[in-house]
Protein backbone atom coordinates (compact mmCIF):
# COMPACT_ATOMS: atom_id res chain seq x y z
CA UNK A 1 0.00 0.00 0.00
CA UNK A 2 1.20 3.61 -1.03
CA UNK A 3 2.21 5.76 2.07
CA UNK A 4 0.40 8.83 2.65
CA UNK A 5 0.26 11.68 4.86
CA UNK A 6 -3.42 12.20 6.98
CA UNK A 7 -3.33 15.55 5.69
CA UNK A 8 -2.84 14.92 1.94
CA UNK A 9 -5.60 11.77 2.23
CA UNK A 10 -7.75 15.14 3.15
CA UNK A 11 -6.89 17.37 0.83
CA UNK A 12 -8.23 15.06 -2.06
CA UNK A 13 -11.96 15.06 -3.22
CA UNK A 14 -14.31 12.89 -1.77
CA UNK A 15 -14.24 10.35 -4.60
CA UNK A 16 -10.89 10.80 -4.80
CA UNK A 17 -10.21 9.46 -1.26
CA UNK A 18 -13.22 6.73 -1.58
CA UNK A 19 -10.89 5.33 -4.91
CA UNK A 20 -7.92 5.33 -3.29
CA UNK A 21 -9.30 3.20 -0.06
CA UNK A 22 -10.59 1.09 -2.22
CA UNK A 23 -7.37 0.13 -4.09
CA UNK A 24 -5.31 0.24 -1.15
CA UNK A 25 -6.19 -0.10 2.87
CA UNK A 26 -9.43 -1.37 1.91
CA UNK A 27 -8.02 -4.42 0.02
CA UNK A 28 -5.77 -5.07 2.91
CA UNK A 29 -7.97 -5.16 5.35
CA UNK A 30 -10.75 -7.30 3.80
CA UNK A 31 -7.82 -10.02 3.01
CA UNK A 32 -7.16 -9.91 6.87
CA UNK A 33 -11.08 -10.52 7.26
CA UNK A 34 -10.95 -13.85 4.55
CA UNK A 35 -7.87 -14.73 6.35
CA UNK A 36 -9.32 -14.52 10.04
CA UNK A 37 -12.86 -14.87 10.03
CA UNK A 38 -14.73 -17.91 9.59
CA UNK A 39 -16.38 -18.83 6.68
CA UNK A 40 -15.68 -15.25 5.58
CA UNK A 41 -15.91 -16.77 1.74
CA UNK A 42 -18.54 -18.66 2.10
CA UNK A 43 -21.34 -16.01 3.55
CA UNK A 44 -19.56 -13.98 0.49
CA UNK A 45 -20.77 -16.68 -1.81
CA UNK A 46 -24.65 -17.55 -0.52
CA UNK A 47 -25.20 -13.79 -0.31
CA UNK A 48 -24.22 -12.93 -3.61
CA UNK A 49 -21.54 -11.15 -2.24
CA UNK A 50 -18.34 -9.98 -3.64
CA UNK A 51 -15.31 -7.68 -2.27
CA UNK A 52 -15.06 -5.33 -5.27
CA UNK A 53 -18.93 -4.99 -4.30
CA UNK A 54 -18.64 -4.18 -1.11
CA UNK A 55 -15.63 -1.76 -1.53
CA UNK A 56 -17.86 -0.41 -4.09
CA UNK A 57 -20.59 1.08 -2.07
CA UNK A 58 -18.30 3.01 0.12
CA UNK A 59 -20.12 2.01 3.07
CA UNK A 60 -18.72 -1.40 4.18
CA UNK A 61 -19.46 -1.47 7.70
CA UNK A 62 -23.30 -2.09 6.64
CA UNK A 63 -22.44 -5.65 6.18
CA UNK A 64 -21.19 -6.52 9.45
CA UNK A 65 -22.81 -3.86 11.77
CA UNK A 66 -26.66 -4.69 11.35
CA UNK A 67 -28.65 -7.80 13.68
CA UNK A 68 -31.36 -8.14 10.87
CA UNK A 69 -31.42 -9.02 7.06
CA UNK A 70 -30.51 -5.83 4.84
CA UNK A 71 -31.38 -4.61 1.33
CA UNK A 72 -28.67 -2.80 -0.42
CA UNK A 73 -29.92 -0.30 -3.14
CA UNK A 74 -27.91 1.00 -6.09
CA UNK A 75 -29.35 4.18 -7.87
CA UNK A 76 -28.05 5.32 -10.75
CA UNK A 77 -28.87 8.76 -12.34
CA UNK A 78 -26.37 10.22 -14.89
CA UNK A 79 -22.91 10.00 -13.85
CA UNK A 80 -23.95 10.11 -10.43
CA UNK A 81 -24.22 6.75 -8.38
CA UNK A 82 -25.83 6.13 -4.84
CA UNK A 83 -26.30 3.33 -2.20
CA UNK A 84 -28.81 3.22 -0.08
CA UNK A 85 -28.87 0.10 2.93
CA UNK A 86 -32.49 -0.68 4.43
CA UNK A 87 -32.80 -3.11 7.30
CA UNK A 88 -35.70 -5.69 7.24
CA UNK A 89 -37.72 -5.44 10.63
CA UNK A 90 -40.53 -7.59 9.65
CA UNK A 91 -42.42 -8.94 6.75
CA UNK A 92 -45.60 -6.02 6.49
CA UNK A 93 -42.33 -3.60 6.22
CA UNK A 94 -40.42 -5.41 3.61
CA UNK A 95 -43.47 -6.07 1.13
CA UNK A 96 -43.70 -1.71 1.41
CA UNK A 97 -40.00 -1.54 0.81
CA UNK A 98 -39.84 -3.86 -1.68
CA UNK A 99 -42.42 -1.54 -3.24
CA UNK A 100 -40.82 1.11 -3.19
CA UNK A 101 -37.79 -0.09 -4.25
CA UNK A 102 -39.78 -1.48 -7.54
CA UNK A 103 -40.68 2.25 -8.00
CA UNK A 104 -37.53 4.32 -8.99
CA UNK A 105 -37.74 8.20 -8.80
CA UNK A 106 -37.95 9.32 -12.85
CA UNK A 107 -34.14 9.46 -14.89
CA UNK A 108 -32.60 6.80 -12.54
CA UNK A 109 -32.41 3.29 -13.04
CA UNK A 110 -32.10 1.36 -9.77
CA UNK A 111 -31.24 -2.52 -8.65
CA UNK A 112 -31.13 -4.29 -5.64
CA UNK A 113 -29.77 -7.01 -3.44
CA UNK A 114 -30.98 -8.89 -0.34
CA UNK A 115 -28.41 -9.90 1.92
CA UNK A 116 -27.65 -11.16 5.81
CA UNK A 117 -24.94 -9.12 7.91
CA UNK A 118 -21.62 -11.38 8.39
CA UNK A 119 -22.34 -11.29 12.29
CA UNK A 120 -25.82 -12.77 12.08
CA UNK A 121 -25.32 -15.30 9.20
CA UNK A 122 -22.14 -16.94 10.57
CA UNK A 123 -24.24 -17.03 14.09
CA UNK A 124 -26.87 -18.13 12.72
CA UNK A 125 -26.25 -20.57 10.14
CA UNK A 126 -22.50 -21.32 11.55
CA UNK A 127 -23.48 -21.15 15.12
CA UNK A 128 -20.13 -19.18 15.83
CA UNK A 129 -21.61 -16.63 18.28
CA UNK A 130 -18.09 -15.12 18.51
CA UNK A 131 -16.56 -15.09 15.36
CA UNK A 132 -13.63 -12.52 16.17
CA UNK A 133 -10.50 -14.63 17.19
CA UNK A 134 -7.72 -12.73 19.04
CA UNK A 135 -4.48 -14.54 20.61
CA UNK A 136 -4.64 -12.47 23.62
CA UNK A 137 -7.51 -11.20 24.75
CA UNK A 138 -10.26 -13.66 23.54
CA UNK A 139 -12.91 -13.94 21.48
CA UNK A 140 -15.40 -11.54 20.34
CA UNK A 141 -18.43 -11.22 18.33
CA UNK A 142 -17.86 -7.90 16.75
CA UNK A 143 -14.40 -6.18 15.81
CA UNK A 144 -12.98 -4.58 18.81
CA UNK A 145 -9.37 -2.56 19.13
CA UNK A 146 -6.86 -4.96 20.73
CA UNK A 147 -3.72 -3.46 20.01
CA UNK A 148 -2.24 0.53 20.02
CA UNK A 149 0.71 1.87 19.56
CA UNK A 150 1.88 5.25 20.83
CA UNK A 151 -1.79 6.33 21.69
CA UNK A 152 -0.42 9.38 23.37
CA UNK A 153 1.30 10.49 19.78
CA UNK A 154 -0.76 12.48 17.52
CA UNK A 155 1.90 11.76 14.67
CA UNK A 156 3.04 8.07 15.55
CA UNK A 157 -0.66 6.37 17.26
CA UNK A 158 -1.98 3.27 15.30
CA UNK A 159 -4.84 1.45 15.88
CA UNK A 160 -5.19 -2.90 14.95
CA UNK A 161 -8.61 -4.09 14.35
CA UNK A 162 -9.67 -7.65 15.15
CA UNK A 163 -8.97 -9.89 14.04
CA UNK A 164 -5.44 -8.39 13.10
CA UNK A 165 -4.94 -5.18 10.64
CA UNK A 166 -3.82 -1.82 11.52
CA UNK A 167 -6.42 0.80 10.34
CA UNK A 168 -5.80 3.38 8.15
CA UNK A 169 -4.52 6.74 9.89
CA UNK A 170 -6.55 9.99 9.22
CA UNK A 171 -6.27 11.95 12.48
CA UNK A 172 -3.04 14.05 13.87
CA UNK A 173 -4.18 16.96 11.64
CA UNK A 174 -6.71 19.81 11.37
CA UNK A 175 -9.59 19.47 8.88
CA UNK A 176 -11.91 23.13 7.90
CA UNK A 177 -15.12 22.66 9.37
CA UNK A 178 -17.35 19.41 9.42
CA UNK A 179 -18.26 19.87 5.49
CA UNK A 180 -15.11 17.90 5.33
CA UNK A 181 -16.48 14.44 6.33
CA UNK A 182 -19.24 14.26 4.05
CA UNK A 183 -18.92 12.21 1.46
CA UNK A 184 -15.91 10.11 2.66
CA UNK A 185 -15.76 6.56 3.39
CA UNK A 186 -14.27 6.71 6.87
CA UNK A 187 -15.97 3.13 8.40
CA UNK A 188 -12.60 1.14 9.27
CA UNK A 189 -10.67 4.27 10.15
CA UNK A 190 -8.28 5.59 13.03
CA UNK A 191 -9.20 9.49 13.65
CA UNK A 192 -7.20 9.76 16.85
CA UNK A 193 -6.05 13.40 17.56
CA UNK A 194 -8.36 14.83 14.33
CA UNK A 195 -9.06 18.40 14.89
CA UNK A 196 -12.30 19.93 12.93
CA UNK A 197 -12.68 23.89 13.04
CA UNK A 198 -15.40 25.84 10.90
CA UNK A 199 -18.93 26.17 11.12
CA UNK A 200 -19.74 24.83 7.42
CA UNK A 201 -22.11 22.27 7.70
CA UNK A 202 -24.63 20.43 4.97
CA UNK A 203 -28.13 19.21 6.15
CA UNK A 204 -27.47 15.69 4.75
CA UNK A 205 -26.08 13.03 6.81
CA UNK A 206 -23.03 10.63 7.35
CA UNK A 207 -22.32 7.20 8.69
CA UNK A 208 -19.13 6.02 10.49
CA UNK A 209 -18.89 2.97 11.64
CA UNK A 210 -15.85 0.86 13.68
CA UNK A 211 -13.92 3.77 13.99
CA UNK A 212 -11.25 4.99 16.47
CA UNK A 213 -11.87 8.62 17.37
CA UNK A 214 -9.81 9.27 20.55
CA UNK A 215 -8.91 12.37 21.19
CA UNK A 216 -11.00 14.44 18.77
CA UNK A 217 -11.16 18.08 19.48
CA UNK A 218 -14.55 19.83 17.51
CA UNK A 219 -14.15 23.87 17.91
CA UNK A 220 -16.73 26.51 16.21
CA UNK A 221 -18.01 23.41 14.33
CA UNK A 222 -21.64 22.70 13.02
CA UNK A 223 -21.99 18.85 13.52
CA UNK A 224 -25.35 17.70 11.87
CA UNK A 225 -26.71 14.49 11.15
CA UNK A 226 -23.91 12.47 11.71
CA UNK A 227 -23.90 8.89 13.34
CA UNK A 228 -21.37 6.65 14.41
CA UNK A 229 -21.96 2.98 14.90
CA UNK A 230 -19.39 1.01 17.08
CA UNK A 231 -16.74 3.38 16.99
CA UNK A 232 -14.41 4.15 20.04
CA UNK A 233 -14.19 7.73 21.84
CA UNK A 234 -11.70 8.89 23.88
CA UNK A 235 -10.86 12.37 25.67
CA UNK A 236 -13.19 13.99 23.14
CA UNK A 237 -13.59 17.58 23.57
CA UNK A 238 -15.93 20.08 21.85
CA UNK A 239 -15.60 23.92 22.24
CA UNK A 240 -17.90 26.57 20.92
CA UNK A 241 -19.98 24.54 18.02
CA UNK A 242 -23.26 22.90 17.88
CA UNK A 243 -24.06 19.40 17.84
CA UNK A 244 -27.55 18.55 16.21
CA UNK A 245 -29.33 15.66 15.15
CA UNK A 246 -25.87 13.16 16.22
CA UNK A 247 -26.45 9.20 17.40
CA UNK A 248 -23.82 7.39 18.71
CA UNK A 249 -24.99 3.28 18.61
CA UNK A 250 -23.23 0.89 20.91
CA UNK A 251 -20.27 2.94 20.74
CA UNK A 252 -17.79 3.80 23.51
CA UNK A 253 -17.37 7.63 25.25
CA UNK A 254 -14.98 7.77 27.67
CA UNK A 255 -13.97 11.30 29.23
CA UNK A 256 -15.51 13.63 27.08
CA UNK A 257 -15.59 17.17 27.60
CA UNK A 258 -18.38 19.94 26.16
CA UNK A 259 -17.65 23.53 26.77
CA UNK A 260 -19.60 26.45 25.52
CA UNK A 261 -21.90 23.94 23.21
CA UNK A 262 -25.50 23.58 21.76
CA UNK A 263 -26.61 19.77 22.07
CA UNK A 264 -30.24 19.12 20.38
CA UNK A 265 -31.15 15.27 19.41
CA UNK A 266 -28.41 13.88 20.96
CA UNK A 267 -28.87 10.29 20.46
CA UNK A 268 -26.72 7.40 23.10
CA UNK A 269 -27.76 4.41 22.61
CA UNK A 270 -26.77 1.09 24.51
CA UNK A 271 -22.83 2.92 24.74
CA UNK A 272 -20.37 2.61 27.21
CA UNK A 273 -20.30 5.78 28.59
CA UNK A 274 -18.44 7.26 31.55
CA UNK A 275 -16.69 10.62 32.59
CA UNK A 276 -18.91 13.22 30.77
CA UNK A 277 -18.35 16.72 31.67
CA UNK A 278 -20.47 19.83 30.66
CA UNK A 279 -19.30 23.60 31.17
CA UNK A 280 -22.02 25.96 29.82
CA UNK A 281 -24.02 23.45 27.69
CA UNK A 282 -27.36 24.47 26.24
CA UNK A 283 -29.99 21.41 25.46
CA UNK A 284 -33.38 20.57 24.73
CA UNK A 285 -33.11 16.92 23.88
CA UNK A 286 -30.28 14.27 25.24
CA UNK A 287 -31.35 10.54 24.88
CA UNK A 288 -29.15 8.41 26.93
CA UNK A 289 -30.82 4.56 26.52
CA UNK A 290 -27.67 2.08 28.69
CA UNK A 291 -26.48 -1.08 27.33
CA UNK A 292 -27.63 -3.79 29.98
CA UNK A 293 -23.75 -4.21 30.63
CA UNK A 294 -20.30 -3.23 29.91
CA UNK A 295 -18.51 -5.81 28.14
CA UNK A 296 -15.68 -4.89 30.26
CA UNK A 297 -16.57 -4.95 33.10
CA UNK A 298 -18.68 -6.51 35.69
CA UNK A 299 -22.91 -5.92 36.17
CA UNK A 300 -21.98 -3.98 39.48
CA UNK A 301 -20.16 -1.43 38.22
CA UNK A 302 -21.92 -1.26 34.81
CA UNK A 303 -24.56 -0.09 37.14
CA UNK A 304 -22.50 1.62 39.10
CA UNK A 305 -21.18 3.94 36.02
CA UNK A 306 -24.83 4.27 34.71
CA UNK A 307 -25.75 5.69 37.95
CA UNK A 308 -23.35 7.80 37.51
CA UNK A 309 -24.07 9.06 33.97
CA UNK A 310 -27.19 9.65 34.44
CA UNK A 311 -26.29 11.98 37.74
CA UNK A 312 -24.13 14.52 34.90
CA UNK A 313 -26.92 14.47 32.82
CA UNK A 314 -29.33 15.50 35.41
CA UNK A 315 -27.04 18.38 37.12
CA UNK A 316 -26.81 19.53 33.06
CA UNK A 317 -30.75 19.31 32.90
CA UNK A 318 -31.30 21.47 35.86
CA UNK A 319 -28.84 24.21 34.75
CA UNK A 320 -31.19 24.71 31.77
CA UNK A 321 -34.06 24.18 33.64
CA UNK A 322 -35.81 20.94 32.50
CA UNK A 323 -37.46 20.13 35.32
CA UNK A 324 -39.00 16.92 33.90
CA UNK A 325 -36.02 15.74 32.08
CA UNK A 326 -34.01 16.38 35.51
CA UNK A 327 -36.44 14.25 37.69
CA UNK A 328 -36.67 11.07 35.22
CA UNK A 329 -32.98 11.02 34.88
CA UNK A 330 -32.77 11.29 39.18
CA UNK A 331 -35.18 8.55 39.27
CA UNK A 332 -32.98 6.38 37.06
CA UNK A 333 -29.52 7.66 38.43
CA UNK A 334 -31.37 5.71 41.52
CA UNK A 335 -32.37 2.91 39.77
CA UNK A 336 -29.21 2.16 38.71
CA UNK A 337 -27.72 2.51 42.21
CA UNK A 338 -29.88 -0.27 43.22
CA UNK A 339 -29.31 -2.43 40.75
CA UNK A 340 -26.09 -1.82 41.49
CA UNK A 341 -26.07 -2.53 44.87
CA UNK A 342 -27.84 -5.85 44.02
CA UNK A 343 -25.11 -7.04 41.72
CA UNK A 344 -22.79 -6.70 44.77
CA UNK A 345 -24.80 -7.87 47.07
CA UNK A 346 -23.74 -11.46 47.29
CA UNK A 347 -24.60 -13.48 50.53
CA UNK A 348 -25.04 -16.93 49.30
CA UNK A 349 -20.91 -16.27 47.22
CA UNK A 350 -19.80 -14.99 50.29
CA UNK A 351 -20.52 -18.43 51.83
CA UNK A 352 -18.30 -20.17 49.26
CA UNK A 353 -15.05 -18.60 50.70
CA UNK A 354 -15.29 -20.81 53.39
CA UNK A 355 -13.98 -23.70 51.41
CA UNK A 356 -11.30 -21.85 49.32
CA UNK A 357 -9.98 -19.00 52.13
CA UNK A 358 -10.40 -19.23 56.49
CA UNK A 359 -13.63 -18.54 58.20
CA UNK A 360 -12.41 -15.05 59.05
CA UNK A 361 -11.93 -13.99 55.55
CA UNK A 362 -15.46 -15.56 54.77
CA UNK A 363 -16.91 -13.65 57.94
CA UNK A 364 -15.63 -10.31 56.73
CA UNK A 365 -17.31 -10.50 53.18
CA UNK A 366 -20.60 -11.99 54.46
CA UNK A 367 -20.87 -8.86 56.78
CA UNK A 368 -20.15 -6.57 53.81
CA UNK A 369 -22.23 -8.57 51.55
CA UNK A 370 -25.06 -8.07 54.27
CA UNK A 371 -24.70 -4.65 54.67
CA UNK A 372 -24.78 -3.83 50.93
CA UNK A 373 -28.21 -6.03 51.28
CA UNK A 374 -29.49 -3.73 53.55
CA UNK A 375 -28.86 -1.07 51.32
CA UNK A 376 -30.35 -2.26 48.49
CA UNK A 377 -33.58 -3.07 50.32
CA UNK A 378 -34.03 0.28 51.55
CA UNK A 379 -33.67 1.40 48.26
CA UNK A 380 -36.38 -1.41 46.96
CA UNK A 381 -38.42 -0.28 49.12
CA UNK A 382 -38.36 3.25 48.04
CA UNK A 383 -38.31 2.42 44.47
CA UNK A 384 -41.70 0.17 44.98
CA UNK A 385 -43.64 2.55 47.45
CA UNK A 386 -42.63 6.07 45.86
CA UNK A 387 -40.15 5.63 42.94
CA UNK A 388 -37.65 7.41 44.77
CA UNK A 389 -40.06 10.33 45.38
CA UNK A 390 -40.12 11.15 41.78
CA UNK A 391 -43.30 8.47 41.51
CA UNK A 392 -45.90 9.75 44.21
CA UNK A 393 -48.98 8.46 42.63
CA UNK A 394 -47.33 5.19 43.38
CA UNK A 395 -47.99 5.80 46.95
CA UNK A 396 -52.05 5.94 45.65
CA UNK A 397 -51.89 2.34 44.59
CA UNK A 398 -50.01 1.36 47.79
CA UNK A 399 -52.41 2.89 49.87
CA UNK A 400 -55.14 1.52 47.96
CA UNK A 401 -53.42 -1.81 48.25
CA UNK A 402 -52.72 -1.45 52.55
CA UNK A 403 -56.81 0.19 52.80
CA UNK A 404 -58.70 -3.58 50.55
CA UNK A 405 -56.42 -5.44 52.19
CA UNK A 406 -57.31 -4.30 56.00
CA UNK A 407 -60.79 -4.60 54.74
CA UNK A 408 -60.73 -8.21 54.22
CA UNK A 409 -59.06 -9.08 57.50
CA UNK A 410 -62.02 -7.25 59.03
CA UNK A 411 -64.50 -8.76 57.40
CA UNK A 412 -63.17 -11.95 58.61
CA UNK A 413 -63.17 -10.61 62.65
CA UNK A 414 -65.78 -10.59 64.94
CA UNK A 415 -65.69 -6.92 65.01
CA UNK A 416 -69.01 -5.31 65.22
CA UNK A 417 -70.71 -4.34 62.53
CA UNK A 418 -68.12 -5.00 59.91
CA UNK A 419 -68.11 -8.85 60.34
CA UNK A 420 -69.18 -10.58 57.01
CA UNK A 421 -70.02 -7.16 55.95
CA UNK A 422 -67.55 -5.70 53.09
CA UNK A 423 -68.80 -2.11 52.63
CA UNK A 424 -68.79 -1.51 56.48
CA UNK A 425 -65.35 -3.27 56.61
CA UNK A 426 -64.32 -1.03 54.00
CA UNK A 427 -65.32 2.12 55.20
CA UNK A 428 -63.46 1.15 58.72
CA UNK A 429 -60.85 0.65 56.89
CA UNK A 430 -60.71 3.88 55.34
CA UNK A 431 -61.42 5.85 58.55
CA UNK A 432 -58.60 3.75 60.00
CA UNK A 433 -56.04 4.56 57.85
CA UNK A 434 -56.57 8.41 57.35
CA UNK A 435 -57.28 8.37 60.99
CA UNK A 436 -60.17 9.66 61.43
CA UNK A 437 -61.20 7.56 63.70
CA UNK A 438 -65.10 8.87 63.79
CA UNK A 439 -65.60 6.09 66.53
CA UNK A 440 -69.04 4.53 65.50
CA UNK A 441 -67.43 1.47 64.89
CA UNK A 442 -64.33 0.56 67.43
CA UNK A 443 -62.02 -2.60 67.30
CA UNK A 444 -62.85 -2.68 71.47
CA UNK A 445 -66.32 -4.71 71.09
CA UNK A 446 -64.30 -7.81 69.20
CA UNK A 447 -62.95 -7.99 72.55
CA UNK A 448 -59.46 -9.55 70.74
CA UNK A 449 -56.24 -7.81 71.28
CA UNK A 450 -54.90 -8.38 67.68
CA UNK A 451 -57.26 -6.53 66.33
CA UNK A 452 -56.52 -3.27 68.67
CA UNK A 453 -53.16 -3.99 67.34
CA UNK A 454 -53.97 -4.56 63.57
CA UNK A 455 -55.97 -1.01 63.77
CA UNK A 456 -52.99 0.88 64.92
CA UNK A 457 -50.55 -0.50 62.49
CA UNK A 458 -52.77 -0.08 59.96
CA UNK A 459 -53.18 3.67 61.39
CA UNK A 460 -49.40 4.12 61.65
CA UNK A 461 -49.31 2.87 57.88
CA UNK A 462 -51.60 5.75 56.62
CA UNK A 463 -49.73 8.61 58.19
CA UNK A 464 -46.91 7.69 57.00
CA UNK A 465 -48.28 7.14 53.92
CA UNK A 466 -50.08 10.57 53.77
CA UNK A 467 -46.79 12.09 54.44
CA UNK A 468 -44.82 10.34 51.98
CA UNK A 469 -47.88 11.64 49.09
CA UNK A 470 -47.01 15.22 50.74
CA UNK A 471 -43.55 14.98 50.52
CA UNK A 472 -43.54 13.12 47.02
CA UNK A 473 -45.31 15.92 45.37
CA UNK A 474 -43.47 18.51 47.42
CA UNK A 475 -40.22 16.45 45.91
CA UNK A 476 -41.57 16.90 42.32
CA UNK A 477 -40.75 20.90 42.13
CA UNK A 478 -36.86 20.31 43.45
CA UNK A 479 -35.78 19.93 39.74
Amino acid sequence: MSQLKPAELWQMSPSEFNKWRRENDLKLLFDSFQKGLPHFDDWLNSNNLSIDFILSTDKPGQFFYWDKNVYCEKSIKGEFTRYAFYQVYDEKQEQDLLKSLDKPKEGETTEYRKFTPYFVWVKEIKGIAKPVKTRYSGDWDTFRYVLGNAAESPEHCEWVITPGVTVLKLGGTRIESWLSLYGRNLDFTNLDFLEIEGKGSWSTGIEIFYSHCANMKLMNVEANFAEFYECYFMKLSVYNSRLYGITLTRCELFQSYFENVSISSLLIIHSAVSGLSFNRVETDTIYYFPPKKHYYESQSMSNETISKNFKQLRVLYQSNGMRQEASESYYKERLYEMKGLWAKSQLLKATTYVRKYSWSYAWEQFKKSAIILVKFLSNFISYAIWGFGERPLRILATALLIILSFSFIYMASPINHVSGDFINSLYFSVVTFTTLGYGDISPMSSGAPIHKILVAIEALAGAFCMGLIVAGFANKSRH
